[in-house]
């Protein structure tokens, strides 16, 4: 063990015992070689470069709770499958965690793939980009709220643990919503329709669209026999390249054939306005489920656990991609379905 040895004018001590650590600035595991300088009231390690470049402990915001930096375990506890130690404070989460429920770091440095529309977290620098502005990382968790803020009666915390994935984009929403303070729009939702909301797990909502989207095809399955009759009559010339499409003009269910140009702009319209409160849609999910799941273990016989709380947060909340698969799986099956069975059925 090396010598301690004052870090001028900063308060803080060197210390040469957290090989195998991770820098909570730089996520980086401290080796034999580091300069490390340690924070004289909470004990956090850092290299030396990256605290002076902050100016203070990186877990400043926790000081005023008496939080103390825990190392990594060792032994037991690091083989347990269920838990997730925070690489920054050394807090034990749940294995399915996202984010440090106690100082909100991401547990793992890689980002998050989804439907969310958002750039996931864990693909740029902690601290922001050198020369920029300087943002709290351990908050970016919940989007620059305290995780002890409450919405609607909920914290912030458990939003985030329930959100999952882009919760840092969601809980700024969810706060300007609740204070009424402005409008807003989601693109994820604009763009990818239904499948968005079966992705954020509000299947009633999503089974509206695709239901929706359906019923827009009805008038389709009147005019595609006289369709199918068209393009087998002209199977020729479609195979020599010629484009004779715009020679086709139905005799039959000419009421169709004119719902067919309006649907998509019916569609069109609906996805907008779905789009515009997607966000309030999935606060009032997220807010509905989240208190139901507190009050489950609330009243539990035992008593209220925490740690089982989150984990069922997690668990209940989230995303579901394999409910999406399925859905666009299931699209193409009958798109294609329908027309195969429709063009055999004519050419009998």
């Amino acid at each position: 063990m090396r010598d301690r040895a004052g870090l001028k004018g900063s308060g803080v001590d060197f210390l040469a015992n957290y090989t195998g650590a991770r820098c909570p600035v730089c996520n980086k595991r401290f080796t034999d070689n580091d300069d490390i300088v340690v924070c004289p009231i909470c004990g956090a390690p850092h290299h030396r470069e990256c605290y002076n470049r902050l100016g203070h402990c990186v877990l400043a915001e926790l000081h005023i709770d008496g939080h103390t930096w825990q190392p990594p375990e060792r032994g037991e506890n690091a083989q347990d499958p269920d838990v997730a130690v925070c690489p920054a404070c050394g807090a034990k989460n749940p294995a399915t965690g996202i984010f440090c429920q106690k100082c909100g770091a991401p547990l793992s440095r890689q980002p998050a793939a989804g439907f969310g529309g958002q750039t996931p977290l864990g693909a740029q620098p902690p601290f922001g980009r050198p020369g920029g502005p300087q943002a709290n990382p351990y908050t970016s968790a919940f989007g620059g709220l305290d995780p002890a803020e409450e919405i609607e009666g909920v914290s912030a915390r458990d939003i985030a643990l329930y959100v999952g994935e882009n919760s840092q984009y969601f809980l700024p929403r969810f706060k300007q919503i609740a204070g009424r303070s402005g409008f807003t729009i989601n693109f994820s939702a604009l763009f990818f329709n239904f499948f968005y909301f079966f992705y954020r797990k509000m299947y009633g909502i999503g089974a509206v669209l695709l239901g929706l989207l359906a019923a827009s095809q009805i008038p389709t399955l009147f005019v595609l026999p006289e369709t199918i009759r068209f393009v087998l009559s002209h199977m020729e010339d479609i195979l020599n390249g010629f484009n004779v499409f715009n020679l086709f003009v139905p005799t039959e269910h000419l009421w169709a054939y004119s719902a067919m140009y309006y649907m998509r702009f019916v569609l069109l319209a609906v996805g907008i306005v779905f789009a515009c409160f997607a966000n309030r849609l999935y606060m009032r999910h997220v807010l509905k489920n989240v208190r139901k799941i507190h009050a489950r273990y609330e009243q539990s016989p035992s008593g209220f656990n925490d740690n089982r709380y989150t984990q069922a947060l997690a668990h209940y909340g989230r995303t579901n991609r394999v409910i999406v698969i399925i859905a666009a799986v299931g699209c193409v099956v009958a798109y294609f379905g329908v027309y195969m069975v429709m063009m055999m059925a004519m050419m009998q």
